[in-house]
């Protein structure tokens, strides 16, 4: 990819092509490996990706080559804004608030997405 990824997903990240071709069982682990290694990213540091890898999770068993792209898109976006920061401020009075998304049913085979987000200020967690 030429220049700066400015997303961890395109807009087809929820598209699946049944007829493409399916991956090695080597490339197959290395995908689950660094899947699950991105999961631990979402947790501490890269909250951003969540909904990238969300849906990655959900391919992780047998990823095809679209998959592939995707988590290639995912690093790519890490490595271009590696220079960001997370900054976290609590606000005078300390209320936290927070922030629930639910996408019901909306995979093929009818598994959903949630998320959430909580504040104290300046930034998420």
């Amino acid at each position: 990819m030429g220049g700066v990824t400015k997303t961890p997903a395109t807009t087809h990240l929820f598209n699946t092509n049944d007829n493409a071709k399916k991956t090695d069982r080597k490339r197959v682990q290395l995908f689950h490996h660094i899947v699950a290694k991105l999961l631990y990213l979402v947790r501490r540091t890269w909250q951003d990706i969540q909904t990238a890898v969300a849906f990655l999770c959900t391919r992780a068993r047998s990823p095809d080559e679209d998959d592939y792209k995707k988590l290639v898109r995912v690093i790519q976006y890490i490595r271009d804004t590696q220079h960001m920061t997370l900054t976290i401020e609590p606000k005078p009075n300390n209320d936290p608030m927070c922030w629930v998304n639910i996408s019901y049913a909306i995979n093929p085979d009818m598994k959903s997405h949630t998320g959430i987000f909580m504040s104290i200020g300046k930034g998420v967690m």
